[in-house]
């Protein structure tokens, strides 16, 4: 091997993952299997949250409604070549305006799903969290992302790297078993679910690796079709190479379906690192609420956008 070191190179890391995903058939396959429901996409302006709105009509994921300013709208589709015929759109002037029209529509039974378009994640999640809006049940709001290989095969899920900043034992424990619980609707009979921090051992001076311990311990109980184990370094959770050497030997070691993360930095910096570096496409959707909520980054490619609304169906909400 030749390592080049180049001084004062422009050049981007040569680690950055190189191929383009597509939303994989057997994903859209699983949400079109059952008929399209409205799916509200809030402040549906730009090109990038149209296309998607768009790929999902055509895919036959879900019947879109667009809420936001009409002539904005317009103009952005005609840009991309949609024409809107047939097309509801809802009115509605900055991103607060956007979303109480959204949620209005969901509480007059219009919509099946809320899709964030272009808008602030503080003010998307903001009106989504409200008592008054509807949307919250029993069980706090969670993000779930799935990973989805560029060569094919299972995918990788984690949580929660987009909503709860440094979620509590309790939160964790629910994320574990909604990573569980997806997990299971993707296919996987008995889920493998690592709880992790940055060590295999509980140590007093780490209390992530407690916490984890406690959080497997917890779950477990609740959930007996899961195997749960913690805490977990992601090498020992992934690499089965990895958990041979360390001596580790159970079902959950070096073959985890899913991953349940300390909080929001480690979750973010692991999903991105997957994407960017490892060619991954991340799925991602907030569970917890009485229908699903697509939570979408600007950086997200068109079909990570559509790879998530086809996530969000056919599983009926709340997902318990």
């Amino acid at each position: 091997m030749t390592i080049s070191i180049e001084t004062g190179s422009a050049k981007p890391s040569s680690f950055l993952a190189t191929t383009a995903m597509a939303c994989p058939p057997d994903l859209l396959a699983l949400a079109t299997s059952s008929t399209p429901k409205s799916f509200a996409f809030v402040r549906a302006i730009g090109a990038a949250t149209l296309q998607t709105a768009w790929d999902a009509a055509k895919a036959g994921v879900v019947l879109p409604i667009l809420v936001g300013e009409p002539e904005i709208i317009a103009n952005d589709a005609a840009a991309i070549g949609w024409d809107l015929s047939g097309i509801e759109i809802i009115p509605a002037v900055g991103e607060r305006e956007a979303v109480d029209e959204s949620i209005a529509l969901f509480a007059a039974g219009r919509v099946a799903g809320l899709a964030k378009g272009q808008l602030h994640t503080d003010v998307f999640m903001g009106g989504m969290v409200k008592r008054t809006a509807g949307i919250r049940t029993g069980n706090r709001l969670l993000h779930v992302f799935a990973l989805l290989p560029p060569a094919g095969g299972r995918p990788l899920l984690i949580s929660d790297a987009a909503v709860n900043v440094a979620p509590d034992i309790d939160t964790r424990v629910e994320a574990a078993l909604a990573v569980a619980e997806m997990s299971r609707r993707l296919g996987q009979p008995c889920p493998r679910i690592a709880i992790l921090s940055a060590t295999e051992s509980v140590l007093t001076a780490m209390p992530s690796s407690g916490e984890a311990a406690e959080i497997a311990s917890r779950a477990a109980a609740l959930d007996p079709q899961a195997e749960f184990a913690g805490p977990l370094s992601f090498d020992l959770a992934i690499s089965p190479e990895a958990a041979a050497i360390k001596g580790f030997e159970g079902p959950v070691y070096g073959m985890a379906d899913g991953l349940v993360v300390p909080d929001i930095v480690s979750g973010n910096i692991l999903f991105k690192s997957i994407v960017w570096f490892g060619g991954g496409l991340a799925a991602g959707v907030v569970l917890g609420g009485s229908i699903p909520i697509v939570l979408t980054s600007r950086s997200d490619p068109p079909a990570a956008r559509l790879a998530s609304l086809a996530l969000a169906w056919p599983f009926k909400y709340p997902l318990t």
